[in-house]
């Protein structure tokens, strides 16, 4: 019978008998250790627990999974324990004096467990009636972390002294003890010493004072009772138990002992390598790598994996800024809503009161802080944000249209403020808001590549994790019109031909019909493409997919990335369908990068903690359609910027081009654009599909000013660059047109601009006196002169209501005289496509 299971018989016997007395405990302590004999203890440690002490070799502990940003920036972090591995030589060696000197004086001299200290500690607890000292080495307690249960019980503590010992032979000091400091928990989630040094002293291990690493080696005995979060006083006194330790084994003199014991407990904020931005972005890397099957849960948060994803910080940062204050904007435009929480009814008191959302960071401006409203007078009131007492003068609040918050607001209630900074005095004062209910998504594109450059899934990821960007379904109103003329234009059709604009029944069944209407219910008769479409005219897009089919609208909006079912009725022309804003990005990104589709990604490779690729992606690309069509639809929506509902954003550097967006009721508003560089998106509604904007939010009103407001950002940050015009392909000519007639720019028209063709396609004859004349009628007056093209629908509807001329979802720019650019030469080969 070996040694191991004699041990095991002892300890059974142990168990089974009556609890002894702590002197009889140490006692039997004491004859099971020298009956056995050390040396014995030796030959059965190596006999026995080898192979899993090999196992050593190998372990790693949990770690953190850190996703960066495009430059190698890190902005997510995901672990079960908050643990960030160091090397021994990244360790401030007052730090390891202060550990060592703690916790087992005699580390560098023992060989895995110190039969001294274990005689030691019997003494004093036999002395003491009850278990005041420890003998646990920083092998012993290793083993305890890595290998055993926390259960007592004289087994588990045999086991602990032979893989102890087992440990010592096969791992340097150096080698344990950094395994150690890793592991060991320190409170507050932080497991390792680096770890803990940024929670509660801001810096590395490696920078502790001699006080701070003795805060740090104190907290390892009890790490919540000994917090200097929770308990200073507590940690003080611990931390001067570590300094007297440090002098007693001469690591510090008497002088350095004097200084370090004066010296107060100073906490400090870590400066995060990670900036708080990108959740939602940083959500669908989680979700992505937990349903991977080459990775999973267990990697994730354990194995420190490396994600390297298509992110750009800059850009992310403006796209939440700039998205949370045009939502903060629009709902205070809705009114001021009372409060539906008010703390002192819950029988809390609003002077201890401490709410989970603040924290010890600086204020800044621009961002909403939760606050308890102390005082309301006829002055204004008083709110409290963590200790800070706030006064609010009536101006604060004026955009309630309140002069006095008496009645409205009461001692308790939960209110926001936010900071606000004057842009020409810099002058800060806090004003009264409220968290939007509004909310908003938006999504950029690396045109090229299709990489995510930023993703905005709503307002915060704190109060809603849903990702409107890409969970959400939403009607997209006329912002899937260049989807229908784009299968048109496959069709043979161009930006010059001619629809009638009038009200029109299109037979649905028996008995049933669907009357497509336009905004305002004006009409303005013969029009051509180019001009329904920068004026988002309605009857002309519903004839364009009559005319075209069904099947070839939705075969080419499939094409172009978009995924979620189209119904094939005709007010999907008018953007009927449920499209999520990331499907419509990437529809666009087809238009600005000559018919390519790149199905959008978010990952470019992960690695694991040596750098080793694991997994690495690359653009996925098709042909969506031809490049010659592209470039018509992509000129067509810079016209839409130059002349259109999106006219607001020509006075950013050209080239611009998109498509504003507005559902029935104002309940979606969106505005998708592109420029050679990024494809952007914006969309603003409620979760409540049936929930109105209210009156005239349309895209153009509602989700174009967030569009050209972070476009703004990314030409200040130097991120795109201007120029004439998008990259022409081969078999495309540039001529000018007659916006209202379609006919070729010369002789007497109406107003001339520049207009893309597939070459052969350009109009063919001039401009003459008849046109302009017809063009001038109403509409109503207009139909002998027009001649309906193939499967146009032609049924009238009985309107009322229909007023004569042109129509348009927001204001559109008065422009008599137009100066008509000349056309850029055609280049002799496509230009190339980089990914």
């Amino acid at each position: 019978m070996d040694l191991y299971c004699i041990l095991t018989i002892v300890s059974q016997t142990v168990t089974a008998t009556p609890a002894p007395t702590p002197r009889r405990s140490r006692l039997l302590i004491l004859f099971v250790a020298f009956a056995l004999g050390v040396p014995a203890g030796f030959i059965s440690a190596h006999a026995v627990r080898v192979p899993v002490v090999k196992r050593l070799e190998d372990y790693q502990p949990a770690i953190i999974t850190r996703v960066y940003d495009r430059d190698g920036v890190p902005f997510a972090e995901y672990a079960i324990q908050k643990r960030i591995v160091v090397a021994k030589r990244d360790m401030a060696p007052m730090l390891v004096n202060a550990i060592v000197a703690t916790e087992d004086a005699d580390f560098y001299e023992h060989g895995g467990f110190n039969p001294k200290a274990i005689l030691r500690a019997g003494l004093k607890d036999l002395i003491a009636r009850k278990k005041v000292e420890g003998a646990s080495t920083l092998t012993q307690q290793l083993t305890k972390q890595v290998f055993l249960t926390p259960q007592k019980s004289w087994r588990r503590k045999i086991n602990e002294i032979f893989l102890a010992v087992d440990i010592e032979k096969n791992f340097t000091k150096d080698q344990i003890f950094e395994l150690y400091a890793n592991q060991v928990y320190l409170g507050h989630g932080a497991y390792g010493v680096e770890a803990a040094s940024r929670l509660y002293f801001g810096k590395h291990a490696k920078d502790l004072t001699t006080p701070e690493a003795a805060t740090i080696a104190g907290l390892i005995r009890r790490p919540m009772a000994y917090s200097p979060i929770l308990n200073p006083d507590s940690a003080l006194h611990r931390r001067n138990h570590v300094l007297r330790r440090l002098l007693d084994e001469k690591y510090i003199n008497r002088q350095q002992y004097e200084q370090a014991l004066s010296a107060p407990i100073v906490l400090g904020t870590y400066k995060e390598e990670s900036p708080k931005i990108g959740a939602y972005f940083s959500e669908e890397i989680r979700q992505y790598i937990e349903k991977s099957e080459k990775f999973g849960v267990e990697n994730l948060y354990q194995r420190g994996l490396k994600v390297y994803t298509t992110l750009d910080l800059r850009m992310q940062q403006a796209a939440e800024t700039v998205l949370q204050r045009w939502l903060r904007a629009w709902d205070r435009r809705r009114g001021f809503r009372r409060p539906t929480r008010n703390i002192a009814a819950e029988g809390l008191d609003p002077e201890n009161y401490k709410d989970q959302s603040w924290s010890a960071d600086p204020y800044v401006t621009d961002k909403l802080y939760a606050a308890v409203v102390m005082v309301v007078n006829g002055k204004g009131l008083v709110v409290r944000v963590n200790r800070d007492q706030l006064a609010l003068p009536p101006s604060s609040f004026k955009w309630t249209q309140h002069d006095t918050m008496q009645g409205i607001l009461k001692r308790g209630d939960i209110v926001y403020v936010r900071l606000r900074e004057d842009s020409k005095t810099h002058v800060r004062e806090w004003v009264l808001d409220q968290l939007p209910q509004v909310q908003g998504a938006v999504v950029i594109l690396d045109v090229k590549s299709g990489e995510v450059r930023a993703l905005v899934g709503g307002y915060d990821f704190e109060t809603s994790k849903f990702n409107r960007a890409i969970q959400s379904r939403r009607q997209t109103g006329s912002s899937f019109k260049p989807l229908v003329y784009g299968a048109a234009f496959e069709k043979g059709l161009t930006p010059a031909d001619t629809l009638f604009d009038a009200p029109i029944a299109i037979p649905l069944g028996p008995n049933q019909s669907y009357t497509p209407k336009n905004y305002y219910g004006k009409y303005t008769g013969i029009v051509t493409i180019q001009r329904a479409l920068e004026l988002s005219v309605n009857v002309p897009a519903v004839k364009t997919w009559m005319m075209v089919g069904a099947d070839r609208v939705v075969d080419f909006a499939k094409r172009c990335g978009i995924t979620s079912p189209i119904p094939r009725w005709p007010a999907t022309a008018l953007g009927a369908a449920g499209i999520s804003p990331m499907e419509m990005t990437a529809a666009y990104n087809v238009f600005a990068n000559q018919g390519v589709y790149v199905k959008p990604r978010l990952v470019r490779k992960i690695v694991d903690q040596t750098d080793r690729v694991l997994e690495e992606q690359v653009p996925e690309l098709s042909e969506a359609t031809q490049p010659q069509v592209a470039y018509e639809l992509a000129y067509m929506l810079r016209g839409v910027v130059q002349r259109g509902t999106a006219y607001e954003a020509h006075i950013l550097p050209p080239p611009i081009a998109g498509k504003t967006g507005t559902t029935n009721a104002y309940t979606d508003a969106w505005f998708i654009g592109f420029c050679p560089e990024y494809s952007m998106s914006v969309w603003v509604g409620y979760d409540d599909p049936g929930r109105s904007l209210g009156p005239g939010a349309t895209g153009a009103e509602v989700a174009l000013p967030i569009w050209i407001d972070i476009m703004k950002q990314i030409d200040a940050m130097k991120l795109r660059t201007p120029r004439p015009d998008f990259d022409m392909p081969p078999g495309v000519v540039i001529v000018p047109m007659d916006l209202k007639t379609g006919r070729r720019g010369v002789g007497p028209c109406t107003r001339v601009v520049m207009e893309a063709f597939v070459v052969g396609q350009e109009p063919d004859k001039d401009c003459s006196g008849d046109n302009i004349m017809v063009s001038k009628l109403p509409y109503y007056l207009q139909r002998p002169f027009y001649q309906p093209k193939e499967f146009e629908p032609t049924e009238a509807a009985i309107d009322t209501s229909a007023q004569s001329g042109e129509s348009a979802e927001s204001p559109t720019p008065e422009v008599t005289d137009e100066i008509v650019p000349k056309p850029p030469a055609s280049p002799a080969t496509p230009p190339a496509t980089s990914t």
